[in-house]
């Protein structure tokens, strides 16, 4: 193996490692050695490919949110009515894995709101993340790319709250049938 390529095994196994340790524990009683030991590698690995615990949970951010948006960019047809890809965005089903990953983002969300660098490493990811959900729009949406983006997002992260609190409560379609709900009773701005 070439050194670029055992750094990116290595990478790629921390990152793995880090991702079971913070959906099962969280991440503030994840710590830097759960993550190396569970990887088989040393701390001084850690630091040297990340640098920090925060770093590695940016990291692991970044992976999931671009794999969540090509799975979602997968479904959704852009020449397809509205209604039919909210049709297929509402069969796909409710993962545990989505739930731990909005947890884990939250307890983040939470700690880098007091320390400013953090945050504004995480609301840089965050603006990313809802910009690339606008480029999924639907064009007949009154409220705009950028306001869809951002009710949808504030909506998911409800809905999945809500979910964690009672799984029962909420059910699968519901997003989709609030969606086609705004689409057809917002009027356009003038």
């Amino acid at each position: 193996m070439t050194r670029a390529e055992r750094s990116a095994q290595t990478r790629g196994d921390l990152l793995a490692a880090a991702q079971r340790r913070f959906f099962e524990n969280g991440y503030h009683a994840t710590t830097v050695d759960d993550i190396a030991d569970e990887a088989g590698y040393t701390k001084g690995a850690v630091y040297s490919t990340f640098g920090s615990k925060a770093a590695i949970f940016l990291a692991l951010f970044d992976e999931i949110v671009d794999q969540r948006l090509a799975a979602t960019r997968a479904i959704v047809d852009p020449d397809a009515p509205t209604a039919e890809n909210l049709a297929a965005l509402a069969a796909q089903p409710v993962e545990e894995r989505n739930a731990r990953f909005l947890l884990l983002s939250i307890e983040f969300w939470v700690h880098a709101a007091r320390e400013p660098a953090l945050l504004d490493a995480f609301s840089e990811r965050y603006r990313r993340l809802r910009a690339s959900l606008a480029e999924l729009a639907p064009h007949d949406s009154a409220l705009g790319a950028e306001r869809w983006a951002l009710v949808t997002l504030a909506l998911s992260n409800g809905f999945a709250l809500e979910r964690l609190i009672d799984p029962d409560g909420v059910p699968g379609d519901l997003m989709a049938d609030v969606q086609a709900r705004l689409l057809a009773g917002i009027r356009p701005i003038p």
